[in-house]
């Protein structure tokens, strides 16, 4: 046996092993595989990280967001070669959260702590976008609101700056490296102030069909109407354009968007998971 390292080059490679969601992300910044495979170069297992805090002044930390294989010879490789990556990155904590029990005891193994408990992730359906679609009786936002197709790139590029300034970046580790075309474009909204983009609500589309909310958020004195209608304006565009089966993935990673999604879905729930976490160094 032997470890490769897996990126968007050899990723559908490892297809038994990663789903079409997480190839997807092979070829971003802060995403990292592992692959093993046997002499025959016959894959035979991989394992998907996430870098967090790499270019900031926080510790760096890291989420396994997947991991699979096919023997114990093959998991034990890849653990291996896992500790000397994170090493090389000076990452201070890994961390998980996986519906796969199978996958969490073997971390466990691995010297990961190991709980149950509901996912920070939940799914909502039509039926819920389409009440958020109609919660206003008007039928006509305010012209302020838009979606990205409707901005300029230089437009875009002045928001996100002003998003990282803050420290808002959401999912999105990479955020300063993503083009404006990487997300939905007629979906994703935007409110805007004297031509400056004051904020968005930017979702990206997986190869399984799910739409993320990878980034919400505001600036300025109306800060919260601009968020409440950047949710209704999105929440209609979904409707218009997506089939009725579409479903829309939202990360609970913060305070903030808890009690909004307590408060606008309050009839989700994140599935069972196990979770886990380990120091490093």
């Amino acid at each position: 046996m032997r470890s490769i390292e897996i990126d968007e080059d050899n990723a559908e490679d490892f297809s038994d092993y990663i789903d079409e969601d997480m190839i997807d992300n092979m070829d971003r910044t802060f995403f990292r595989g592992i692959g093993v495979t046997d002499d025959d170069d016959t894959p035979l297992g991989a394992l998907v990280f996430e870098l967090k805090n790499s270019e900031s002044e926080e510790d760096t930390t890291s989420r396994i967001h997947s991991f699979k294989a096919e023997n114990d010879g093959a998991k034990k490789l890849i653990l291996s070669e896992y500790e000397k990556l994170i090493s090389e990155e000076d990452v201070v904590e890994s961390f998980y959260e996986l519906a796969d029990e199978e996958t969490a005891k073997l971390l466990k193994a691995g010297g990961f702590s190991f709980e149950t408990s509901e996912s920070a992730d939940i799914v909502v359906g039509m039926p819920d976008i389409r009440r958020v679609a109609e919660s206003v009786k008007s039928s006509r936002l305010p012209s302020f609101i838009g979606d990205l197709s409707g901005i300029s790139i230089l437009q875009y590029r002045s928001c996100i700056k002003n998003c990282l300034f803050k420290g808002h970046h959401g999912l999105l580790e990479d955020l300063a490296y993503l083009p404006k075309n990487w997300f939905e474009q007629n979906v994703s909204a935007c409110s805007l102030s004297d031509e400056a983009v004051d904020g968005v609500l930017l979702l990206k589309k997986a190869p399984s069909g799910m739409l993320s909310v990878l980034l919400y958020t505001a600036f300025g004195p109306d800060f919260q109407k601009s968020l409440a209608l950047m949710m209704i304006y999105t929440a209609r565009k979904i409707v218009e354009l997506y089939p009725d089966d579409t479903k829309v993935l939202i990360r609970r990673h913060n305070d903030m968007v808890r009690k909004l999604t307590d408060k606008v879905f309050a009839n989700s729930r994140g599935e069972n998971v196990y979770k886990g976490k380990r120091k490093e160094g």
